[in-house]
């Protein structure tokens, strides 16, 4: 069993425990998820389609940027019965995507072990996790990827439990009919679904831009709500005091759910950045042109884009290893926790390069990606009061202590539930890491 303790005051020793051999449903997928995380993928999930009547779900879409290519693959798992129908469906849905590999996990052959064989022509790999100690040996002979350090694979397993239980806990405010979570849950439709069947990236773009768009200040607006007040998600008000008991103590995980949105948003606009400059290599084509006798309209998408985002994509195309930005930055926000240590930058920068594939002297050039293409007073990086951690704003308390709790497993604590072993040069930085590890341990151990 892997666990992620809880360390207060009382030296509580409450701690967040995960299956060796997860459980079929949701605990798989995270599984399988978590393999392709922590092999260096961008890792989208629970996709929910339909086009237009017909509504199917994906279990896990990847994207691995590789130097010369992006490679998309189609997962689907399968803990329980399965069939070759099932094979046949995730086929389909390849052709129908337009994504040239796919791959189906299973727990059992159920008979069917000529499957691999026969699937194989087709573009799906079938593989079979009986064994769970060998599981990411499987994964990689199987070619799928490498693993920088294994312990990422726990460290993602918990990241995707604080992200499920945001979607939760926000349905669940919906239904009790707080308007701020029924806008966040159509946010999030918006942000996880509703660009996936774009049919190319600048479509995406503009999709994106326009959910942005209608929620500028969601957490903002939710808060006013929670005050007492009315929802208003076009609110610049920073005075609530449900805000600031959530950026100061991480109180209200709602809130925090909020803001979790908020960057996926963004973080998804970047990854439509990426893949519209490996798909225009050159550029962006004129708005307008023509062929012969007929006018095309190609580019007039992109062009209508806000200035900021044509902004970023110039200082995008300069960079070396542009590719790998929408990675590094999913591996930032909801593994790093948004932050790294200041007095230990070296390291820390070494290591978001052996987990990235960015080289090390690029890693602060690429932490510059939200300055450059959402642009606020002060930048993103804060360092708040003594502390040596410098974090992005706006980054959840919970998964902060995702990123809290990377750092004890990543320097080799010798006790886990004691901070104070990173020598921190600052007076308040073990103290407010563990705080929000407790903030972590306390949300996924709650209710759900």
């Amino acid at each position: 069993m892997v666990a992620l303790h809880r360390r207060g005051l009382l030296m509580s020793k409450k701690g967040v425990e995960l299956p060796d051999i997860p459980a079929a449903g949701e605990e798989l997928e995270d599984y399988v998820a978590a393999l392709f995380q922590a092999s260096g993928h961008y890792v989208e999930k629970s996709i929910v389609g339909s086009d237009p009547a017909d509504i199917f779900e994906l279990d896990i879409v990847t994207t691995d940027y590789g130097p010369e290519r992006a490679v998309r693959r189609l997962t689907e798992v399968k803990g329980g019965g399965w069939g070759y129908t099932d094979l046949f469906k995730v086929i389909g849905w390849m052709q129908y995507l337009k994504i040239q590999h796919g791959a189906f996990f299973i727990t059992k052959w159920d008979k069917r072990e000529k499957a691999p064989s026969r699937m194989e022509p087709l573009g799906l790999d079938v593989v079979c996790f009986d064994d769970f100690k060998a599981a990411p040996e499987h994964f990689r002979e199987k070619g799928f990827g490498t693993f920088a350090a294994r312990e990422l694979i726990e460290l993602w397993r918990h990241s995707y439990g604080v992200e499920r239980r945001f979607v939760k806990l926000l349905n669940k405010q919906a239904k009790k009919g707080d308007k701020g979570a029924e806008a966040a849950k159509t946010y999030h439709r918006q942000i996880n679904n509703g660009t996936f069947l774009a049919r190319a990236p600048e479509e995406s773009l503009a999709l994106l831009y326009e959910a942005y768009g209608e929620h500028p200040k969601l957490t903002r607006g939710y808060a006013q709500e929670l005050d007492g007040g009315t929802f208003d998600p076009q609110s610049e008000s920073a005075n609530s005091t449900s805000y600031r008991a959530m950026l100061l103590e991480g109180k209200h995980t709602e809130l925090q759910a909020c803001t979790y949105l908020e960057h996926r948003a963004r973080l998804s606009i970047l990854k439509a950045a990426v893949d519209y400059a490996l798909a225009h290599p050159e550029g962006a084509p004129e708005p307008i042109s023509k062929d012969g006798n007929e006018w095309i309209f190609e580019g007039l998408t992109y062009h209508i884009l806000p200035a900021t985002f044509h902004d970023g994509m110039a200082w995008l195309h300069e960079q070396r290893t542009f590719q790998r930005y929408a990675t590094f930055w999913q591996q930032l926000l909801w593994g790093w926790g948004g932050f790294y240590l200041n007095d230990r930058e070296e390291e820390e920068f070494e290591w978001m390069s052996k987990y990235s594939g960015i080289p090390v002297d690029e890693i602060p050039v690429a932490l510059e990606a939200f300055d450059r293409f959402f642009p606020i007073s002060g930048g993103w990086f804060t360092t708040a009061g003594p502390t040596d951690v410098r974090m992005v704003k706006m980054v959840p308390w919970v998964f902060q202590g995702i990123g809290a709790h990377h750092r004890r497993v990543q320097y080799k604590l010798a006790d886990r539930r004691d901070l104070s072993g990173l020598n921190p040069s600052s007076q308040y930085t073990a103290s407010d890491l563990a705080r929000r590890i407790n903030c972590t341990v306390d949300f996924l151990l709650g209710p759900s």
